[in-house]
């Protein structure tokens, strides 16, 4: 039930910018902000559900915000309101990049995951990049608000329902190479196999 739920939210927030644009587009505020509305409400059961009561107000943190915005744009019929959205849920990523570096950075967590013990220029590898993450999604929902506010409707559903995606790929893609080329630690997957050919790994000593 929870898999079923998570992904019904996943299909949500990549067809929200779609559903945005047709609805704003024939002036129906409401049925927009009643819309984001119940994804709050799909989002937020698998988390009331699996995650620690500790961990739950953090976890909420982001439907919160889908909330409030959608209550502002039915409340002030202003769609506005609930084009902010996507830039504050990326902005939120973006500052949870910025603050972990005062502890553990994020994507140091995520390499552990994979990789537990870490090396030095790895650790700073990932502090590195966790600062440029945060910076590149910060910039991204600023740009997201500025089309949010004086572009037209369409420029704005382009952005966030492709562009915007395809920016944060093309920035997981260059970090991905970037890692792999300097550490030349690969993976069993086909991309990793490729380029394990074209740099071959590193002889034993060699950073």
């Amino acid at each position: 039930m929870k898999a079923i739920l998570g992904i019904v939210s996943t299909l949500f927030i990549l067809a929200s910018p779609w559903v945005l644009y047709w609805t704003l587009s024939h002036q129906e505020v409401k049925v927009a902000a009643i819309t984001l509305i119940g994804w709050v409400i799909v989002r937020a059961i698998p988390v009331l559900v699996s995650a620690k009561r500790e961990h739950r107000v953090a976890a909420l943190q982001l439907p919160a915000i889908a909330l409030g915005f959608a209550i502002l744009g039915w409340v002030s019929n202003n769609g506005t309101w609930l084009l902010v959205l996507p830039s504050a849920t990326q902005a939120t990523f973006g500052l949870a990049f910025l603050r972990s570096l005062s502890g553990k950075p994020l994507i140091e967590h995520f390499a552990r995951m994979m990789k537990p013990e870490l090396s030095a220029s790895e650790l700073t590898h990932c502090r590195r990049w966790t600062l440029i993450w945060g910076i590149y999604l910060l910039v991204l929902a600023a740009l997201g608000l500025v089309l949010a506010r004086w572009a037209a409707l369409a420029v704005w559903t382009v952005y966030v329902g492709v562009l915007n995606y395809v920016l944060v790929g093309v920035l997981f893609a260059v970090e991905y190479l970037i890692r792999k080329i300097r550490f030349r630690d690969y993976g069993r997957n086909p991309l990793d196999w490729l380029l394990g050919k074209l740099f071959p790994a590193a002889r034993s000593g060699v950073s």
